[in-house]
């Protein structure tokens, strides 16, 4: 019996890697909690954002109280190198000139949780509308604004050969899952 417990232990992970389930469910979630966020940014009239961490393999959710805030003191700037390190998944400077005077905190709601991906399921290249390139490492954000839009975005979801991508349309806040790769629209 013990044999058999410990083999069927081994071989769950390895079916749901090959037959992508864990990809799939971890997509499925994160579409549903970006719909609940821009919910969420509407009814609040909030700016909130869902912040993909590409490489620790996690995401969650993070709101400014009404419009996005802009730092109280606004004639000192910190330097690049403080925000080289304050934001180090970020590459472009005027970027992280903005995320620095963003007054974003940890939102708590139980449809839209701090979440990591299960098994070996990552992040693919993100791509968010604003953005010229993808965003392959670090943290990327999605924004949804209190006047019931959001950006649009696609997030893929692979877990090996299985590739799921979250297509996120901007006016709506409908995310939907598809699978595959698909052709970003600019």
């Amino acid at each position: 019996m013990a044999v058999i417990a410990l083999l069927a232990t081994l071989a769950v992970p390895a079916v749901e890697a090959i037959t992508g389930a864990n990809a799939r469910k971890a997509a499925g979630e994160l579409a549903g909690s970006m719909r609940a966020l821009f919910d969420t940014a509407a009814l609040r009239h909030a700016t909130c954002r869902m912040a993909l961490d590409l490489d620790k393999r996690a995401y969650w959710a993070e709101c400014a109280p009404g419009r996005a805030g802009i730092s109280a003191n606004p004639d000192r700037e910190p330097d690049d190198r403080t925000l080289e390190e304050r934001f180090p998944g970020e590459k472009d400077a005027d970027v992280r000139r903005i995320l620095a005077k963003s007054a974003f905190g940890q939102f708590q709601d139980r449809l839209v949780q701090k979440r990591e991906l299960p098994g070996t399921t990552g992040f693919g290249p993100v791509h968010v509308e604003g953005r010229r390139d993808a965003i392959e490492s670090g943290t990327a954000y999605v924004y949804f604004f209190g006047g019931g839009q959001a950006q649009r975005a696609y997030v893929p979801v692979v877990d090996g050969k299985n590739l799921y991508t979250i297509v996120l349309e901007p006016f709506t806040g409908r995310a939907r899952v598809v699978s595959g790769k698909v052709e970003v629209r600019e």
